[in-house]
């Protein structure tokens, strides 16, 4: 039994998509917010039970794991999504090819956790890798099905199929930890969400994939999918690459400190942006052939993302220190100036995010690919040196840099493609910076002269004050400037009704 699979999405008006992207995005915010709030108290929880080394040690093997698997990316997923004629006839194809590469991986990487161990110096690496290559089949089995969740803007499914494996990890992890007290709490707990995952999405859809060797399919969708294979090779290389640099050079517990750096300051960030991606791209791959209405999707992401990421950034900027005191003990402060660094290449991120979502969704992956390769050559001529200096600080400074330098000619793509002007482009994003400047100000000088010592009633009360703030800012430009911001959530409230 294969299941029905309704493919269609009414795009005919601009009131039915937007009600769609709306609804989508009201899913996938609660999705996320539920899910950051559990992964943020788990992750503090484990922070006090767990040692440094512990994390460096399943940074490692997730690393590897990341890297195989992104190193490989067949991008048929992305391409079943924006392909818009007949896509349910590719799914078997894309599940056969899919289970087969991540099936190689496992066995490659089962075989040779004795040569990774060997290259890092840690024999503990060993049993660990090979018990978390045991995922990647898992990841294979998944149904292919539950792509048209997010093809057809199904978003309240997305919730479920994010939520379950969640609350198992936690559910496994945090207990774990209490008993073990050691690495593999998060080695079991990472397993049981593979598992999870891969049962809860044949609960979820009704398809039932077999198995095609269809070549001629599979190339069919690999000529969209090798732009996302570069493109996933590069943010692998940047990113698993710079962990097991990190790792290698520096050691397995500053490995810790940066991986936790990334956990607690990019947490929260990677997750708005993801919303965006989730939302944004089926939309976008429904605009690709109206330019009009795809350039002011582009501007309204562009102009809520900013709204809301910018001030995120900035704020957790200036309560970094603060934050890793009460929360997470004195042991980890040495991650604060990490976190800082990760806190400015978010603003970026949040800046180039709907540029990102364009270059993919009208069918021009190649741009992006192309100037991550860049970022990664910047990446590569930066690294040995800075963190030779300044170590995991220095590293982390490198991977700023390459965003920094590389952003630039992000904005020039996305302009040109979606024919907006540059003050379009620039209003929302210098409004988000000047407001966001006014609140991190503000709570610097509440910190300094009226907050004689932070308590977690003041660190709350602080993030209320910024929040004020920056919404003062935002009316302000809104009527003075035409910022144009509450009467873009006033129609996206009422679009809900």
């Amino acid at each position: 039994m294969t299941g029905e699979l309704d493919t269609g999405l009414d795009i005919g008006s601009d009131s039915s998509l937007s009600r769609k992207v709306s609804k989508g995005a009201l899913w996938v915010t609660a999705a996320s917010i539920c899910a950051r709030s559990f992964s943020v108290i788990s992750a503090i929880i484990l922070a006090r039970l767990l040692a440094p080394e512990d994390f460096g040690l399943m940074a490692i093997a997730m690393a590897i794991i990341a890297f195989s698997h992104g190193t490989t990316q067949t991008g048929f997923e992305s391409a079943l999504i924006q392909k818009q004629d007949r896509s349910e006839d590719f799914l078997n194809t894309a599940w056969t090819f899919e289970l087969a590469r991540y099936l190689v991986l496992f066995f490659i990487i089962f075989l040779a956790a004795p040569l990774f161990a060997s290259f890092f110096k840690e024999p503990r690496a060993v049993a660990i890798l090979r018990v978390i290559s045991l995922s990647l089949v898992f990841w294979g089995l998944r149904n292919i099905g539950v792509v048209y969740f997010r093809k057809k803007l199904d978003f309240q499914k997305q919730f479920v199929m994010e939520i379950v494996p969640l609350t198992a990890y936690i559910c496994v992890v945090i207990p774990l930890a209490f008993f073990l007290r050691n690495v593999w709490a998060l080695v079991w707990a990472s397993l049981v969400t593979s598992i999870t995952t891969c049962f809860i999405s044949y609960v979820m859809h009704p398809y039932r994939p077999r198995l095609d060797f269809s070549i001629k399919k599979a190339r069919d969708l690999f000529n969209f999918g090798k732009w996302i294979l570069g493109s996933s090779i590069l943010v692998m290389v940047r990113e698993q690459g710079m962990i097991m640099f990190v790792g290698k050079f520096l050691g397995i517990p500053i490995l810790g400190f940066y991986n936790r750096a990334g956990a607690f300051s990019t947490m929260i960030f990677q997750q708005v942006r993801a919303i965006v991606w989730k939302v944004g791209y089926p939309a976008y791959s429904q605009l690709q052939l109206d330019p009009d209405r795809f350039k002011q999707a582009y501007l309204q992401t562009l102009q809520l993302l900013t709204f809301i990421g910018i001030p995120m950034a900035g704020g957790l900027f200036v309560l970094s220190r603060d934050f890793v005191h009460l929360f997470l003990t004195d042991k980890w402060l040495p991650i604060v100036p990490l976190m800082q660094i990760l806190c400015l290449q978010a603003i970026l991120n949040f800046i180039n995010t709907p540029a990102g979502i364009v270059f993919q969704a009208s069918g021009r992956p190649a741009i992006g690919t192309k100037i991550s390769m860049i970022g990664v050559i910047i990446l590569a001529i930066l690294v040995y040196p800075l963190s030779s200096r300044w170590g995991a600080t220095g590293a982390m400074a490198s991977l700023f840099f390459g965003v920094l330098i590389t952003s630039p000619i992000i904005w020039y793509k996305a302009v040109k493609l979606t024919r907006c002007t540059f003050g379009d482009f620039f209003k929302p994003v210098v409004i988000s910076l000047i407001s966001t400047g006014v609140m991190s100000f503000t709570i610097i000088i509440m910190k300094r002269y009226l907050v004689v010592q932070i308590g977690v009633i003041s660190f709350f009360g602080l993030i209320l004050l910024g929040i004020f703030i920056y919404a003062a800012m935002a009316f302000f430009f809104d009527k003075c400037a035409n910022y144009g911001i509450s009467c873009l959530i006033r129609e996206r409230i009422a679009i809900l009704r």
